[in-house]
């Protein structure tokens, strides 16, 4: 059988699926909201401290998201 799918625009993808990136893109963003949102609030009040949960839940996803980015969007950039 030959292929017949033909060579793709951005020869480097990691993850074929636009689905999949998409999803992956949205939860890790989602994500960094939130957490940022839950660090500005805890800041902001008094009332409670959850820093203990926000400041390594932000390094964990700052990390995540620059290896996403590095390693999944950027391979998928079409080069002239």
């Amino acid at each position: 059988m030959s292929d017949t799918t033909g060579p793709t625009e951005t020869p480097n993808v990691v993850i074929e699926s636009p689905k999949i990136r998409k999803v992956l893109n949205v939860a890790v963003s989602t994500a960094l909201v939130l957490v940022g949102t839950a660090a500005a609030v805890d800041g902001a009040s008094p009332a409670f401290d959850i820093s203990t949960i926000t400041i390594p839940a932000s390094v964990g996803l700052l990390y995540v998201a620059a290896a996403f980015n590095l390693v999944v969007t950027l391979p998928n950039v079409p080069r002239r």
